[in-house]
């Protein structure tokens, strides 16, 4: 019974989210994020992953194609470190399609507490999803639930996103998703992210589904 209650109190978290967003009086917009993660472990604590996504704006047209390279590196257990280099085509109705790359600096912390799973992570980046040029500073908190005799692990997060060339807080992420458990290689992620802006009267609506692979 308690696993039901654990959905339940999840599904009113996502609905209290979106109510907010839809009540206020800015511009609304959507996305849809779709993306393949593919794992290979080298050695015990470092990896590769290479990510390719795409992503689609609100009458589910291709808005971007990013294909990211990544490496994890884990000094102690509980500590993770990580460079990725991403490549993005930037798909224009009205332009030529813009070619960007960006790179991103990360620090990762987590801690098991019984079925929970707090996380914190430090990432710094020259580039956002908004277009923006510069540097960001990003700082995130995240928990995840381990249910018991389950194959959904619940999750919940929220991100800021610190502009360091203006010295201003660009925008807050909150995210909410569950990944589902196929066997020991193969996951399933879905979940809804709001990015609420701080600069400007704006929300973005995300819708995610990814696919995890580990070999």
């Amino acid at each position: 019974m308690n696993k039901y209650k654990s959905y339940i109190i999840f599904i009113l978290l996502i609905a209290v989210i979106a109510f907010d967003a839809e009540a206020q009086d800015i511009e609304n917009t959507s996305q849809t994020r779709t993306e393949f993660k593919l794992s290979y472990k080298l050695a015990d604590k470092w990896k590769l992953q290479a990510i390719p996504e795409l992503r689609f704006d609100e009458a589910f047209s291709i808005d971007k194609c990013i294909l990211e390279l990544r490496t994890v590196y884990n000094p102690f257990k509980r500590l993770s470190l990580g460079a990725s280099y991403r490549f993005i085509a930037n798909e224009r109705s009205t332009k030529d399609t813009e070619y960007l790359q960006r790179y991103a600096f990360d620090m990762r912390y987590e801690y098991k507490l019984k079925r929970w799973k707090p996380a914190v992570r430090l990432r710094y980046t020259n580039y956002s999803e908004d277009d923006e040029n510069g540097e960001f500073l990003r700082a995130k908190a995240g928990l995840e639930y381990n249910i018991r005799k389950c194959k959904f692990t619940p999750f919940a997060g929220a991100e800021l996103f610190r502009d360091m060339n203006n010295n201003e807080l660009f925008k807050v992420r909150y995210s909410l998703g569950t990944d589902y458990k196929i066997n020991k290689t193969n996951s399933i992620s879905m979940g809804y992210k709001l990015d609420y802006y701080m600069q400007r009267y704006e929300n973005k609506h995300i819708m995610y589904l990814g696919y995890k692979f580990k070999f």
